[in-house]
């Protein structure tokens, strides 16, 4: 808990020499060298103050003044120990000063002189930290709100996904039981992986995109188990992104939506997947060769690209983006780009 600005360090020194027209009233009429003596005498008492204080401020009070629970009890504290330490302090201050510039000082005068010194800039200084304190206060009690509801909103929509997820395997499963049951043995065991990352990923906000990757494997090889030779695949990722931190089923929505709408009435179709590396980015591809974005004959509810829209806005807001377009050639092309930076962290 900071209590004095950190610029205070930066004013120490200029105060009394702004302050000596004031105290020294006729300064500008006397010659230079008369000055210097009368403001280096000023120093003595700023400084020394100053200095103390600061140290007061910095590691003891700190302590102290959280512990008061009534802000009337803290500003009571302020004005004794403003009060007390500038009494305490100018004996031994008057007897040094008075050797740097020799003169008349009134001991009560000089005390008084003192408390007003600590008191101008002190008060001033103690109330713009407060305010200083309750500003980042309010700010970081707002970054924490934020963060709970860009955390409910990610949960709810991959809330959304994973029933999604599960519904569409388990079909894939059951069409396998009568025709090979070895291989839907098989396919429940990859099952089995893909459900638990499923659920481990609602706990956790960011997983690598080699983790992904691994994941759509899976769930291509559930797939093929069930298109056979019908359904052709093929995945790539480039090593510079393997590491890159995206949110978890990232993948898998889109890898799905190109099966269900490339092979969608279709005899056979193919399923390409490309993860890249591109400067200050990284390229997610999935591409299909069924009829395009627009022309399929499978119609879905639509959620699964939106849902994945929304959380890419949540994450990385404008810069993160995902794009469905018609592929040279025929077929869909699914993009989505993810900054690196924000990705990385």
């Amino acid at each position: 808990m900071e209590l004095l600005p950190r610029e205070m360090l930066w004013l120490y020194p200029i105060v009394p020499l702004a302050a000596a027209p004031l105290l020294l009233g006729d300064l500008f009429s006397r010659p230079l060298g008369q000055v210097l003596v009368p403001i280096a005498g000023l120093y003595v008492p700023f400084l020394t103050l100053s200095f103390t204080f600061h140290a007061l401020y910095v590691w003891v009070m700190p302590k102290v003044v959280p512990r008061l629970r009534s802000p009337f009890a803290r500003g009571a504290l302020h004005v004794a120990v403003t009060t007390a330490v500038p009494v305490l302090l100018a004996p031994f201050l008057l007897a040094f000063k008075a050797r740097i510039a020799p003169g008349e000082h009134e001991p009560r005068e000089f005390a008084l002189e003192c408390v007003i010194i600590s008191w101008i800039y002190l008060f001033p200084a103690l109330i713009v930290q407060r305010l200083r304190n309750k500003a980042r206060t309010i700010e970081r009690m707002a970054q924490l709100e934020r963060e709970a509801a860009l955390e409910a909103q990610l949960k709810a929509l991959q809330g959304r996904t994973n029933p999604h997820f599960f519904f569409n395997s388990i079909n894939t499963v059951a069409a396998l039981i009568p025709e090979n049951p070895a291989l839907a043995e098989r396919t429940l065991e990859r099952m089995a992986d893909l459900f638990r990352y499923a659920l481990d990923s609602s706990k956790t906000r960011l997983v690598t995109l080699r983790r992904e990757v691994e994941t759509v494997r899976d769930y291509l090889e559930i797939q093929s188990a069930r298109y056979g030779s019908r359904l052709h695949t093929h995945v790539e990722l480039d090593e510079r992104a393997a590491d890159t931190l995206v949110p978890p089923l990232l993948l898998q929505p889109l890898v799905e939506n190109a099966i269900l709408h490339g092979m969608a009435h279709r005899r056979s179709g193919r399923v390409l997947v490309h993860v890249r590396h591109e400067g200050d980015h990284v390229a997610v591809e999935v591409l299909d060769d069924g009829p395009g974005p627009s022309a399929s004959e499978h119609r879905g509810s639509q959620t699964s690209v939106e849902d994945l829209r929304a959380r890419l806005r949540l994450l990385y807001g404008e810069r993160g983006a995902i794009s469905l377009e018609s592929a040279p050639g025929g077929g869909c092309l699914a993009r989505v780009a993810i900054p690196v930076s924000d990705a990385a962290a």
